[in-house]
C-alpha cells in the first residue's frame, strides 16, 4: 500500500518549499477568484468582511492577512466558526447542506509550487463541531497536501483509469467513501502560472 502511495506522489512532480509571504501574483488571485465562484452554488452569497475587486470587475476575497505555511492549521475539525471570522478579513456564510452551516475562506499558502490556491470551506453540524472539510483550487505540486492526508488522515492512492488523473481516499469503517482527493493535471501548462498546473478538489468528513 505504501508502494502505491509512493508511486501516486511522484507522479506530480515533487518539489519542496512553503514560504511565509504576502501573496500579489495575479495567477494566485485568478486562482482564487475562479475557485471561489465555482464553488459558489454550494452556498449563499452572504460575506463577512470585504473583498477587493479584480481586473475583471468581480468581487476577490482578500488573501492578506496571516499567511499558512502549515496546512495542518486549517484541515482540521476542532476549529470554530468564532477562530475562522478572526483569522479571515472575508468570510462567506450560508447553508449549503441541510443542518449544515458552511463558512468559505479564500486559502492562498504561498506562491511556490507546492503551495495551494483556492477557496477552503468548513460546515458545521448542529453541534457547533466542524462536520465537513472541502477545498477547490489550484496548485503546481500536490506534496505538500498528499503527505498531509496520507500520513495524518490515512489517504491512499487509488489508481485511476485517466493518466492525468490522481485520486487518494480514505473509507471509514463500514467501508464508504467519504474522504477523497482528487488532482487532475490542467489541459495547459504555462511556466508562468506555477501554481496552475494541477486542479484540486478534496472533501473531509470528520472522524467518527
Amino acid at each position: 500500500m505504501r508502494k502505491m502511495i509512493l508511486l501516486g506522489v511522484a507522479g506530480l512532480g515533487l518539489a519542496a518549499a512553503f514560504p511565509a509571504v504576502f501573496y500579489t501574483v495575479p495567477g494566485v488571485w485568478k486562482a482564487v477568484r475562479e475557485a471561489w465562484y465555482s464553488t459558489g452554488n454550494e452556498i449563499s452569497t452572504g460575506m463577512v468582511g470585504e473583498g477587493a475587486t479584480g481586473d475583471d470587475g468581480l468581487a476577490s476575497p482578500p488573501v492578506e492577512g496571516p499567511p499558512t505555511s502549515n496546512l495542518a492549521e486549517v484541515l482540521r475539525f476542532d476549529v470554530t466558526a468564532d477562530w475562522i471570522q478572526s483569522r479571515w478579513p472575508q468570510v462567506a456564510t450560508g447553508l449549503a447542506h441541510l443542518q449544515l452551516q458552511g463558512y468559505r475562506v479564500p486559502l492562498v499558502t504561498g506562491t511556490d509550487p507546492t503551495d495551494l490556491a483556492g477557496a477552503l470551506t468548513y460546515y458545521f453540524n448542529p453541534k457547533q463541531q466542524v462536520q465537513r472539510i472541502t477545498f477547490h483550487g489550484t496548485t503546481g505540486d500536490a506534496q505538500k497536501l498528499v503527505s498531509l492526508l496520507t500520513n495524518y488522515y490515512r489517504f491512499v492512492y487509488r489508481p485511476a483509469n485517466d493518466p492525468g488523473l490522481f485520486v487518494y481516499e480514505s473509507a471509514s469503517p463500514d467501508g464508504k467513501i467519504h474522504n477523497l482527493l482528487r488532482v487532475r493535471q490542467a489541459g495547459v501548462l504555462k511556466s508562468s502560472d506555477p501554481l496552475r498546473r494541477f486542479s484540486v478538489d478534496l472533501v473531509m468528513e470528520r472522524p467518527s
